[in-house]
């Protein structure tokens, strides 16, 4: 407050227009209008749908924390490689039901994926992902296990994206 009483309010914005034009610009600059970011584990769709925003935005280690553990591929960076190419990832959904027993939930997720590569051109795959979480009243003690992907089945489809149906399981 003693800087207010020193320079007052009209002195003191430009004091920090002056510092804020002195300090360096390294890199991007997060703006406070660019805020994006999805990370959520709530439902098997969400789950999916964080996993491809984060492969679209090349957020790989985001989207590699969504498998299972133990589920995951052996190697990180060839799995990073395997999506060099991609620009954005679209996703659609069958209907899922979960299928609990002894302690774990289990989810068969239909789903359609449009993968649109960056020399433009796309792919569109149909299948099926396996969604697995353990009971929540069966963790007890940390860490705690997520929501996550046990496995994915999916191939080509010649069909469009708007015209292709998710899944089968």
């Amino acid at each position: 407050m003693s800087v207010l009483k020193n320079f007052g309010a009209a002195g003191f914005c430009a004091l920090l227009t002056i510092v804020a034009q002195a300090v360096p610009q390294t890199g991007p600059q997060a703006r406070a209008d660019d805020w994006s970011y999805l990370d959520d584990r709530s439902t098997p769709q969400k789950l999916v749908q964080s996993y491809y925003y984060a492969i679209s935005n090349r957020f790989y280690a985001q989207a590699f924390s969504y498998f299972q553990e133990g589920s995951a591929p052996e190697s990180f960076d060839t799995w990073v490689k395997g999506y060099a190419d991609t620009g954005s990832v679209e996703v659609r959904f069958g209907k899922t039901a979960p299928d609990p027993g002894a302690g774990q939930i289990h989810w068969a997720l239909p789903v359609a994926i449009a993968a649109r590569k960056t020399d433009g051109t796309t792919t569109v795959f149909t299948g099926c992902y396996t969604i697995h979480m353990t009971n929540l009243g069966m963790q007890s003690a940390p860490p705690y296990q997520p929501m996550g992907i046990v496995s994915a089945s999916l191939r080509t489809t010649d069909q469009s994206f708007d015209k292709v149906s998710p899944g089968p399981c």
